[in-house]
């Protein structure tokens, strides 16, 4: 069935037995880490997990309803928490909805899926499965989040100043939080003692240098820009940056990406609607307005942005394995990115 925020939260504080599974999937991954983290907690304190991943029941999908319906050893109650890029754990799903038995509620984070994914269609038509969409949140909504995460910690923060931090963290709400949580012991605040932030206190703590290194490299990449890619990615060996980073912070740019696409619906002047976007703040990173306005015009489909994303996340999965580095998987992948965008764009 169908739900939202408000319902999981509300489920934080009075969960249901008869929901055997917790799908939390969209475009806002903080948002989805948070919102799983309101539910848990309604879960009880000591509560004991299991960890699953989707390559793990892609190869055994009888896994996940034998978890659901096991006791743990000392007879605790617990609960199963899968991370799925896609596909992958859809048989899963269906032999555990369709299970005899199920004790352990499952926690399902699915960032890379939409509502038109098969397992998103499974979860919203069960009866004990309850399935709630994210989005990421525009500058101004992500504005007011900052705003709330230094309210919390003691922190007055004007709106340009929430902006620009909004900005840099890219409306990832776990690194706002750990912005805030850096603002706050460097000020010395608290609720009890609050503090306003400076734009001298953001700048002495911004961590986002490294990301400000990668950020040319990435709008090289995803604008089909095949000049520029090649002395970028000079520049990226020579500097040392880091690769695994790197794709992370594009996954990051192509869903503030994806978001806009959205925004923009059927736009014919691209172009235009970028500058717009860019004077109200409403655009931030990913380069210049040229830059924007090819990255949309080379991804702004829905089945493109996708299988961009779905690519990216197969890239880093493989990154991490590669030996003796990734380096060379990482440009193989830029460069074939870039041309796909050059041919669209």
């Amino acid at each position: 069935m169908k739900a939202d925020a408000a319902a999981i939260r509300a489920l934080a504080r009075k969960p249901r037995p008869d929901i055997r599974l917790y799908l939390i999937f969209g475009t806002d991954d903080g948002g989805n880490a948070a919102l799983a983290g309101e539910l848990i907690a309604g879960f009880g304190k000591g509560i004991e997990r299991t960890d699953l991943d989707g390559s793990q029941l892609s190869r055994d999908p009888s896994l996940l309803p034998a978890e659901a319906a096991s006791m743990s050893l000392f007879g605790d109650t617990r609960y199963i928490r899968v991370t799925t890029s896609g596909e992958e754990s859809l048989a899963a799903v269906e032999a555990l909805l369709a299970a005899d038995k199920a004790i352990n509620p499952v926690v399902m984070l699915a960032s890379g899926i939409s509502e038109k994914s098969r397992i998103a269609k499974l979860a919203l038509a069960a009866p004990n499965a309850m399935a709630v969409q994210t989005k990421l949140p525009g500058p101004d909504d992500m504005a007011r989040i900052v705003a709330e995460l230094g309210r919390e910690a003691g922190l007055t923060i004007e709106p340009d100043l929430a902006h620009v931090i909004a900005g840099f963290t890219a409306a990832d709400r776990r690194l706002a939080a750990q912005e805030i949580e850096k603002l706050s012991l460097y000020l010395d605040a608290s609720p009890q003692d609050p503090k306003a932030v400076t734009r001298e206190a953001i700048t002495a703590l911004r961590a986002d240098a490294e990301d400000d290194a990668m950020q040319p490299i990435i709008s090289a990449a995803l604008s089909g820009d095949l000049r520029r890619l090649p002395e970028e990615l000079k520049r990226m060996r020579e500097q040392a940056v880091s690769e695994v980073g790197l794709v992370i912070v594009m996954q990051r740019q192509v869903m503030q990406l994806a978001a806009a696409a959205q925004r923009m619906g059927s736009a014919r002047d691209i172009g235009g609607w970028v500058t717009q976007e860019m004077r109200s703040r409403r655009l931030w990173g990913g380069g210049s307005a040229q830059d924007w306005t090819r990255q949309l015009r080379a991804w702004g489909r829905p089945q493109h942005m996708a299988r961009l994303i779905e690519r990216l996340l197969t890239l880093q999965q493989a990154m991490m394995r590669a030996t003796p580095g990734p380096a060379l998987l990482l440009e193989q992948e830029l460069l074939e990115i870039a041309r796909v965008a050059a041919r669209a764009s």
